[in-house]
């Protein structure tokens, strides 16, 4: 056979590739329907599509992390327990002026927070009070000034910035002065806290009403009574007696549209607290009306004069109290502690206080007090009080 005749010859026709059905399964890997470099580059393109995507979507997500993540860190649920927070509140009144610094437990929280009231971290008084500067009223802001830095020694610098100050002061040692002499002291007061480092609106320093004095009096009894947070009718009165004047507070169950009443949120509980002050019926006022009795001699059978002593029933037994009855008289008092003379010589006083009223009514409790919206009100909640502020 002629082997020759089987040589391959030139072709002219165009050359087909195998398609790879007709390939053995081993020669796939030498089979490649794509140049290489075009696969390579096909790929490289692939990749960074795919990563330009991963950074777009990576980068909301990472800020939608850092977001929530400082919600948390702000939230009150996860705050620290123990940082503190701190307040500065300046009282004066008759007996001098006094600082306090007030320690918080909790951004916002003004106490009651597990029935603790804040924490007093420092203290001082000074005198005289603000009323003792009447013929000065310049020389007022050295008062403040001297209270104010030891605040400061008290609470930390980097919290001064958050630290309120407030200035509250007594109605009664305020009482008979002109208006325009009230706000002459309390503006000198204002520019010194103003620069005190502290925070401070000019209403923080302001001058403590009766009634206003009456709601903070109720508020310290029922907290030492352990009935703040109670329903209205649980919570005790108080008929306080100050100085001038008697307070008489009390919650109701209902809002009034009176102009003594006060609402107030505290412990979880909103409260309608009805406040009144009757003025001339304080303590020093009482006792000044007892002297003019004595003076006058227009008293009971308990008080009995001996060689220029008089028996008051009024003073306890054991002590002396002496008084001018004239310019030329000084009457010594001796004590008897007897409280039926006591409660005569009261009510004949107040009788003849009766017989003067210039301005009705005068009565000692307005029927206010006695019967609210047709509710009688019950004297077994009343807390009778001498001076609940004691400066």
């Amino acid at each position: 056979m002629d082997f020759s005749a089987l040589q391959s010859r030139p072709s002219t026709t165009t050359y087909f590739p195998l398609h790879r059905t007709q390939l053995h399964p081993r020669m796939h890997s030498f089979s490649s329907p794509h140049p290489p470099q075009q696969q390579s580059t096909k790929s490289q393109k692939t990749h960074k599509i795919l990563a330009l995507l991963a950074t777009l979507l990576t980068i909301p997500f990472l800020f939608y992390l850092f977001s929530t993540a400082r919600k948390i860190h702000h939230s009150s649920k996860f705050s620290n327990p123990n940082t503190r927070f701190f307040s500065v509140v300046i009282d004066s009144g008759r007996g001098g002026c006094r600082v306090r610094v007030y320690q918080l437990l909790g951004e916002g929280n003004l106490g009651f927070s597990n029935g603790q009231l804040p924490l007093v971290t420092g203290s001082m008084k000074a005198r005289p009070g603000l009323g003792g500067f009447v013929e000065d009223p310049d020389n007022a802001g050295g008062l403040i000034e001297g209270l104010v830095e030891f605040a400061k020694r008290r609470v930390p610098r980097r919290e001064w910035g958050n630290a309120g100050v407030q200035l509250m002061v007594s109605g009664e040692e305020m009482a008979g002065l002109e208006g325009e002499l009230k706000e002459r002291i309390l503006e000198v007061c204002r520019k010194v806290l103003r620069g005190s480092g502290f925070v401070f609106k000019d209403e923080w320093a302001h001058v403590i009403e009766e009634e206003e004095r009456g709601v903070y009096s109720w508020v310290a009894v029922n907290y030492v009574h352990g009935t703040m947070g109670s329903e209205p009718h649980k919570t005790t009165g108080v008929v306080e007696l100050g100085r001038n004047s008697l307070q008489i507070t009390f919650a109701s169950r209902e809002a009034t549209q009176v102009q003594s009443s006060r609402r107030i949120k505290l412990a979880g509980a909103t409260y309608n607290l009805q406040a009144q002050s009757l003025p001339n019926f304080g303590q020093d006022t009482v006792w000044e009306s007892l002297h003019e009795q004595h003076s006058s001699r227009n008293m009971g059978s308990s008080l009995i004069y001996r060689d220029g002593f008089v028996v008051n029933p009024c003073i306890p037994k054991g002590y002396d109290m002496s008084y001018n009855i004239s310019d030329q008289q000084l009457v010594l008092s001796h004590g008897a502690g007897n409280f039926a003379a006591c409660r005569l010589e009261v009510l004949a006083m107040l009788k003849s206080k009766q017989e003067k009223c210039l301005r009705l009514p005068c009565n000692i409790v307005s029927p206010f007090f006695t019967e609210l919206q047709s509710q009688p009100i019950s004297q077994n909640n009343l807390f009778y009080a001498s001076e609940c502020h004691i400066y």
